[in-house]
């Protein structure tokens, strides 16, 4: 059995490796042409650290369809060539004979966690320097979630910052002095003026140290920072890693505050993570029936696969930043939908 594991192991991983190394290199190039203007502007060492940054982006989201494809090359090959028949004879079970296509998922799997928490982060911020120096770094998506220290004993949060509008939502100026806080200033919306200066909007403010609060509709703030500060400051959830996310979350609850975005960000990424191992649940019944043994069976239905699980992630995911599901069901819920259907495929297999 140690052969025949061996064999069907080293057979999963060459067709995992050729097809992670074709996507990678075709993102890559289509990348390239897209920021064709890079190269010609800046030359190849800025458009080179510009795609190298994105690579293990790519890496993530093209090693489930990797791990699908390999599964389903394999066992369509064994099947071509009546191995799989000969499995059976020898009283080996379908079931048995993909532990080690299993096992192979769980390594990609743990690979695909490695690249999100150690290298997606220092790609995207390698990303980010590259459109600072050329000047394509106009952000325009709302932050969530950004605590900034301004001086001795100030500290800023932004529950949503749009930096486009140049306006903060469910923002709070906390005043610490000998380590104790002696003001708080919570207001549901922050307007940009000028300079450090910010319009507060629907304010209440407390006077912690002398026990006394008010309510005021309009409020001119000075706290220290300007629209292109908060800019340079904030680091972005996509450049966390899934402890700092898990840590922020933990001190945005500790104060009372949302962090269903950063949960969002956090879940998604550990059930991308899971991807490639649902994608083998569903690639082996798959890559056992080969009607006929046509060769491109493999590529089509793992097509067809492939973009109705990404079509359904990013629908749940689009629910879960709408806020209409919760964070957790919103990232997971695809998951237990994908392997539900690869356990009842499994189910019916002839064994």
């Amino acid at each position: 059995m140690k052969i025949l594991d061996k064999y069907v192991l080293k057979e999963c991983a060459t067709y995992f490796t050729l097809s992670l190394i074709t996507f990678i290199t075709l993102f890559a190039v289509i990348d390239g042409v897209s920021n064709i203007d890079l190269f010609i502007k800046f030359g190849v060492k800025v458009g080179g650290s510009y795609i190298l940054g994105r690579i293990p982006l790519y890496t993530v989201r093209v090693i489930p369809i990797a791990t699908l494809i390999s599964t389903m090359a394999t066992l369509s090959k064994f099947s071509s060539t009546s191995e799989l028949i000969v499995v059976k004879a020898l009283g080996i079970s379908l079931y048995r004979f993909s532990i080690p296509i299993m096992a192979f998922s769980l390594l990609t799997s743990l690979l695909s966690l490695s690249v999100e928490n150690e290298l997606v982060p220092l790609g995207i911020k390698k990303v980010k320097e590259v459109q600072k120096l050329t000047g394509k770094n106009e952000e325009k998506e709302p932050f969530v979630g950004i605590w900034i220290k301004r001086g001795k004993g100030k500290f800023i949060h932004f529950t949503v910052y749009k930096p486009k509008e140049k306006i903060g939502e469910k923002v709070s100026l906390f005043v610490v002095k000998d380590f104790q806080p002696i003001e708080r200033i919570d207001a549901l919306k922050a307007k940009y003026l000028k300079g450090t200066l910010w319009e507060f909007k629907g304010a209440f403010v407390r006077k912690l140290n002398e026990g006394k609060s008010r309510t005021v509709k309009e409020l001119t703030v000075n706290l220290g920072i300007s629209p292109k500060e908060i800019l340079l400051s904030r680091k972005p959830p996509q450049e966390k890693s899934l402890i700092e996310l898990y840590l922020d979350i933990k001190k945005l609850e500790k104060v009372g505050y949302e962090s269903n975005q950063l949960k969002l960000e956090l879940f998604s990424r550990l059930a991308l993570a899971l991807m490639p191992f649902i994608a083998t649940l569903i690639g082996i019944p798959l890559g056992v029936y080969n009607p006929r043994n046509k060769k491109g069976y493999t590529v089509i239905v793992a097509a067809l696969t492939i973009v109705v699980m990404w079509i359904t992630v990013s629908f749940f995911l689009s629910l879960g930043k709408g806020e209409v599901l919760p964070p957790f069901y919103a990232s997971f819920a695809p998951l237990f939908i994908f392997s539900s259907v690869g356990l009842i495929l499994l189910g019916r297999l002839d064994t």
